[in-house]
């Protein structure tokens, strides 16, 4: 797929916004030599307050713009002025997290008219087994709420339909089936379809309808290796 300078990851709670965004920051670092910024926007569950992904990134180059701040003793959620410098510096490669569900894009709305569309996109990530994504009513309603509080159109989809260790291919087959429709009604391409490394190791022969994207870093598994 070829990359827009910003990337923008939106989604349900729990969809697997937060794991996308880290591993497609590791695929693009593979792809470029640039400086590559994840801005984590989700003030009410920031995944980045643990060191182990600051760390883990950070080797890979990767830097970390995390909302909370660190200085208060409190360690108090908040979005940071430093998410300017993806919009405003060019040389810079822009992963923003969001939060889940459209209450979790209100963060967003500082940064709004910063937003350069002819260079972003933005990712709409979708587990068709979460019940609020589990059929097509559900999920454009969720898309479209979103849409409405982001003020930007959605771009693509990535199907991350999965059921961690239970993931089995009638589940994958399920989520290209809703984010297809989705597709064909917002008439927007899906990008990806996700698939965890381990289930891939198991499955090698796995056909998908869409590009197939490897999740190779656990964010829920506490020492993780690629």
């Amino acid at each position: 797929m070829k990359s827009k300078r910003i990337t923008i990851i939106c989604g349900h709670y729990g969809s697997g916004k937060t794991t996308f965004s880290i591993n497609y920051a590791l695929y693009l670092r593979n792809q470029t030599s640039k400086d590559i910024y994840i801005a984590d926007l989700d003030v009410v569950n920031p995944y980045f307050r643990s060191r182990e992904h600051f760390d883990y990134l950070k080797d890979k180059n990767i830097k970390v713009i995390g909302s909370y701040l660190p200085q208060s003793g409190a360690d108090l959620p908040a979005v940071s002025a430093e998410v300017y410098t993806l919009f405003d510096n060019k040389n810079i490669i822009g992963i923003v997290d969001m939060g889940g569900n459209s209450a979790g894009s209100l963060s967003f709305a500082t940064f709004r008219d910063n937003v350069d569309i002819e260079e972003t996109d933005i990712i709409f990530i979708l587990n068709a087994n979460r019940e609020e994504n589990s059929t097509l009513e559900f999920a454009l309603g969720h898309f479209n709420s979103i849409e409405s509080t982001l003020g930007l159109k959605i771009t693509g989809i990535v199907n991350n339909t999965h059921l961690m260790n239970d993931t089995t291919i009638e589940d994958i087959n399920k989520g290209e089936l809703i984010s297809s429709e989705l597709s064909k009604e917002k008439n927007i391409p899906v990008k990806f379809t996700c698939v965890n490394m381990d289930f891939f190791d198991n499955n090698p022969n796995i056909k998908t309808k869409y590009d197939l994207f490897l999740i190779g870093y656990d964010i829920k598994t506490v020492t993780n290796i690629i």
